[in-house]
């Protein structure tokens, strides 16, 4: 078994405004957020052993959150940008209030729709099945990883055995939220 700790970033400016935040890249921690990153990284360390890595998307607010993870196990944090959250295309930088409501095309799964030019769940889905098969192989007692809300869902959804088309979204993941699952290595 493998012991994966997955972490959602901390509060960032555009959570407090509201905004969608997609890919863009460079969008900061709140002071809340900071706070919610140490206490992240006090959790984690009752979780796992120290050295344990840690791997973060390579967007700002992840890497803001998991530097006080990587320093408190004693590790350097690498980035991944496998990591990073589900692209939103033209959606990124607005609030849902700013946006019209977008036509669901025929006969295709919502979950398989690239919206707004973005990525598709099916998408994020294939990229993060991809890390956790390099992850698992590479870190046989355990992993770290940091990410975001989206992409959190789409992780678990995979290590909990279901299809990206099936994922719990009633599940409240708060920024700063740490989840645990210990599954067996995936295969690449």
């Amino acid at each position: 078994m493998i012991r994966i700790v997955i972490v959602r970033h901390g509060q960032s400016t555009w959570n407090v405004q509201g905004r969608i935040q997609g890919q863009t890249m460079r969008v900061p921690l709140t002071m809340l957020g900071r706070r919610q990153a140490c206490q992240a990284a006090r959790e984690v360390a009752d979780l796992v052993a120290p050295g344990t890595p840690v791997i973060a998307s390579d967007q700002k607010r992840a890497r803001q959150t998991a530097r006080p993870i990587a320093k408190k196990l004693g590790v350097r944090m690498t980035t991944d940008p496998r990591l990073r959250e589900q692209g939103l295309g033209s959606m990124e930088g607005h609030t849902p209030n700013d946006l019209e409501p977008l036509p669901q095309p025929e006969g295709v799964h919502p979950a398989d729709v690239r919206w707004a030019g973005g990525e598709s769940l099916a998408d994020v889905a294939n990229r993060c099945r991809d890390l956790i098969a390099d992850v698992s192989a590479d870190n046989p007692l355990g992993i770290v990883l940091v990410t975001h809300g989206d992409t959190m869902r789409v992780l678990l959804g995979i290590l909990d055995g279901r299809s990206y088309r099936d994922l719990d979204w009633d599940m409240t993941l708060p920024n700063g939220c740490v989840v645990v699952r210990d599954v067996a290595p995936m295969q690449p």
